[in-house]
């Protein structure tokens, strides 16, 4: 027993350690333990972008499209103030003896188009309908004229669109002490940024031809 303990405070306490503990701290193993946690924190990241980057990019594209489609329906309700001003204040002009535009429709689809009517982007118009309206305690209904509804079909350019004919001839409006209600109805598309895809939309404008002397 006093051997023992003479050996013991002449060589020290016994520091050595299992051969588990050894393998716990060897460099190479510690390294390529790391190196595992990098490539998996590196993966996890991978995922974690690619789901919160589309919805970002969505989010992005859908702001951008909802801006352009307000621009676009914006400038078709400027083109239409501008149009029923025109019809309003035309009111039964019609000169057939002239090159188009020669009546108040086609006049006005003229100055639409020089405001913006068919170049604003992403917009295509695909026609300018102008209507002689009823007026019964103080609701608006499509007239008719000879059993059909009293509409003049056009093209964005002005032209009477093919098939259709000249139901409301200018010619015949009546812009006496009580002249006639009319509507002006845009129909356009609009064509988002990315694809083919198209919304379709109208603008519909209510008033009554100025009277005229």
């Amino acid at each position: 027993m006093r051997a023992e303990i003479a050996s013991i405070l002449a060589f020290g306490v016994d520091r050595s350690v299992s051969r588990g503990t050894t393998a716990l701290e060897d460099p190479t193993i510690s390294t390529h333990a790391r190196r595992l946690r990098r490539r998996r924190s590196s993966g996890q990241g991978l995922v974690e972008f690619a789901i919160v980057g589309g919805l970002l990019f969505f989010l992005i594209f859908s702001v951008m499209n909802a801006g352009f489609y307000l621009y676009g329906a914006n400038a078709m309700q400027y083109a239409a103030d501008i149009g029923v001003a025109t019809i309003a204040a035309e009111g039964n002009y019609d000169n057939t003896g002239i090159p188009a535009p020669n009546n108040a429709d086609t006049i006005a689809i003229s100055r639409m188009d020089n405001d913006g009517l068919n170049s604003t982007p992403l917009i295509t118009v695909t026609e300018v309908d102008v209507y002689k309206e009823t007026v019964t305690a103080g609701v608006f209904a499509d007239a008719t004229c000879g059993g059909v509804t009293c509409e003049n079909q056009y093209t964005a350019t002005g032209a009477v669109k093919g098939g259709t004919t000249i139901e409301w001839n200018p010619a015949v409006r009546n812009v006496g002490p009580t002249p006639d209600y009319a509507k002006l109805v845009i129909h356009f598309s609009y064509t988002l940024l990315i694809g083919t895809m198209t919304f379709q939309s109208t603008t519909v404008n209510l008033f009554r031809l100025e009277p005229q002397q």
